[in-house]
């Protein structure tokens, strides 16, 4: 095999198979060399049964789809799933075909005029299956022996660029899903240093300074209306940096008759937990904020539109939901007990439940309550 077109393949790989961004570009240099007829690199995740295209040559526009459709009639990965990464073979002949796969070949073999399938395995793990297979026509033959082991001579070098894909695409997912579960927890975080600069906070703590609680962002540092409040913060920050300790949670109030905004203070030294979303800097604080009305995922909007309740009645629902009492809902609300109590009957009513314990547990167990929560 000319050792030219090795060397020209095993540059294209690299330099366009990383990312995944031009695996079509490989493949085509590859057909050319070798004469074939088409070719495609095909990707399949086993926990999802899901089958994917990552790049292809000579292949029909629709084949894409096609294949996410009828991956499972694929015989060429039934054969190759069953050998180890680094396998090269011939896979598939269509006279065979015709008869043992007759669906495959009906289908997928016969349409776009694939008659031989040359296969080489790149990957094969628990996890998922990636396969180059390289198509002669009815008219052509197989792959000869030279033409195989130029497949293997490329293995290593398609391997390596999918496990270096593959290590970062595990790390980003990781990040991503670290991200979601920290913009999503019923918890507000911000990371800030003394100077009550912010370098990170997720979508609750947003959401909760956009609700007038008493704090504000200006020039991406943090402010709390109450200047006293704002003395305390920075006076905690300073001694829970200058001594390490955890410091006691402080209370913020835009007035005296609102519902607290509560504050809770860690430093990054102590706390256990990775921080992936931010360049991690000496001297700073993670901030955790948690307000009554704003600790449950579900939404007033959601609860009035599934129960038609009125605004008061879904309040009511997901301060019973975050713990608060009857009483405490009533202190908060300047209102009576009872009131509070007819308000509940009339929830019971419209939920179909009966009694608190049953509410909350209807709440907390609903998908559909669980929605982003945008201001």
């Amino acid at each position: 095999m000319n050792q030219t077109l090795t060397l020209n393949l095993i540059e294209c790989i690299y330099e366009k198979g990383f990312d995944h961004q031009n695996w079509n570009k490989v493949l085509e240099e590859l057909c050319i060399g070798i004469d074939a007829r088409s070719a495609g690199l095909f990707f399949i995740n086993f926990k999802k049964r899901t089958f994917r295209v990552l790049g292809e040559y000579g292949l029909p526009d629709d084949f894409i789809t096609t294949y996410q459709k009828l991956g499972e009639l694929d015989a060429t990965a039934t054969v190759m799933a069953a050998l180890p990464a680094g396998s090269v073979r011939p896979a598939i002949d269509h006279t065979i075909s015709k008869i043992e796969h007759p669906d495959f070949y009906s289908q997928l073999l016969l349409p776009n005029n694939v008659g031989y399938i040359s296969a080489l395995n790149i990957c094969n793990n628990d996890r998922y299956f990636v396969g180059l297979g390289v198509h002669r026509r009815m008219e052509q033959t197989q792959l000869n022996d030279d033409e195989l082991r130029l497949l293997g001579k490329l293995y290593p070098h398609f391997r390596r660029v999918f496990e270096f894909s593959d290590i970062l695409e595990q790390l980003k997912d990781k990040e991503d899903s670290l991200n979601s579960a920290l913009s999503r927890i019923p918890i507000g975080v911000i990371v800030i240093d003394r100077e009550l600069k912010i370098s990170y906070h997720n979508e609750l703590a947003s959401t909760l300074i956009k609700k007038n609680l008493g704090l504000t962002i200006e020039n991406n540092t943090l402010k709390i209306s109450n200047p006293s409040d704002q003395r305390t913060l920075r006076t905690s920050i300073q001694q829970l940096l200058d001594n390490n300790t955890t410091i006691p949670s402080l209370q913020i109030k835009r007035t005296p008759q609102s519902t607290p905004l509560t504050m809770m203070l860690r430093s990054i030294e102590t706390e256990e937990m990775s921080l992936p979303f931010y360049d991690a800097q000496p001297h700073q604080v993670i901030l955790y904020l948690s307000h009554p009305e704003l600790c449950s995922f579900a939404s007033t909007d959601s609860l009035q539109d599934m129960y038609r309740l009125t605004p008061a009645e879904a309040q009511l629902v997901i301060a019973l939901t975050n713990g608060l009492t009857l009483n405490d809902i009533a202190d908060d609300k300047n209102t009576s007990v009872q009131t509070v109590r007819s308000q509940l009957k009339m929830v019971f009513n419209k939920m179909n439940v009966n009694s608190q314990t049953d509410l909350v547990r209807h709440v907390l167990t609903s998908a559909h309550m669980y929605g982003d929560i945008i201001v």
